[in-house]
């Protein structure tokens, strides 16, 4: 689906959602072409925003970009390609157009809350400035309307259902998992169903050093072992961040959380993406490919 949305636009959008995207850059045109050097478009696994010029060659660049995006392109994050206008896409122009794609993938860190009560509200506002696919859960309609009505973080997506513990089955791997419902009855199921699933990331539980006690008692009897029962973090947030007031708790909270994400950063690469040397190499091939064609159409 193409929108209207300015490329530099989409890019903000796409990134605060959590999206996998694509920038596509013409870098060199040759002859006539449809747009000019440097125009960009941004492309998702459903959306396409700006133009490089649309018909046929947009068509291929989106396609190429859609196998980026599935990983059918050899998990190449910079693909280099020129397009012959006649031969290559079918256009009357005539000339020739080099793009850049880069492709970015969706962020790592995927983070779900259930309960969408006053902490959560307001947890889901910090939240919405990482770069995090977060998902909101609850049963209760009217709220979930109301954060609709609210607006949310583009980056948050709200899921209504019957019994919250329905979404469980719909999780990734290694997400963090923050519960903070109404209910502590259903609180002690959530950590359960989450114990089970033994791949969550993190497990945060909303509330107090008694609440904390009596739940690992529960658990001990449910035949949970002593490392599974430590790893649900009760009370959650930090506890140098004190507080009663909901957006004291949320600031604890999203404190605990960014910290959680810092720890398993691993240590920058010496070397990521393309050196200049590959970058000429592939544009010396380009240049060459498209002499060729030239020289077969005299």
């Amino acid at each position: 689906m193409m929108s209207s949305m300015s490329w530099i636009q989409a890019l903000a959008e796409v990134e605060k959602a959590g999206q996998a995207w694509v920038i596509a850059t013409v870098i060199g045109t040759q002859g006539s072409a449809p747009r000019e050097s440097s125009s960009k478009m941004i492309i998702t696994a459903n959306h396409s925003f700006d133009t490089i010029g649309g018909g046929q060659l947009e068509y291929a660049v989106c396609q190429k970009a859609r196998d980026m995006l599935n990983g059918k392109h050899t998990g190449a994050s910079h693909v280099l390609e020129n397009f012959p206008l006649a031969a290559k896409t079918n256009q009357c122009c005539g000339g020739a157009v080099s793009m850049l794609l880069e492709y970015f993938p969706e962020p790592a860190t995927k983070i779900t809350i259930f309960g969408m009560g006053h902490v959560a509200s307001t947890l889901v506002n910090v939240l919405g400035n990482m770069q995090a696919k977060i998902s909101l859960i609850d049963s209760r309609e009217n709220l979930a309307q109301d954060q609709t009505i609210k607006g949310l973080p583009s980056n948050v997506t709200p899921f209504l259902y019957k019994s919250m513990l329905d979404h469980i089955d719909h999780m990734s791997h290694n997400e963090i998992t923050l519960v903070m419902t109404h209910d502590h009855a259903l609180d002690y199921q959530l950590v359960e169903a989450l114990l089970d699933r033994k791949d969550c990331r993190f497990i945060g539980l909303i509330g107090s050093k008694t609440k904390a006690l009596r739940f690992k008692k529960r658990l001990v009897s449910a035949s949970f072992s002593p490392a599974e029962i430590e790893s649900v973090h009760c009370p959650v947030g930090l506890p140098d961040v004190a507080g009663k007031k909901p957006f004291e708790i949320a600031i604890s909270i999203a404190a605990q959380i960014i910290q959680i994400t810092q720890q398993n950063k691993t240590e920058t690469k010496k070397r990521s993406g393309l050196t200049w040397k590959e970058i000429n190499n592939t544009l010396s091939d380009v240049k060459e490919i498209s002499e060729t064609k030239e020289n077969s159409e005299v």
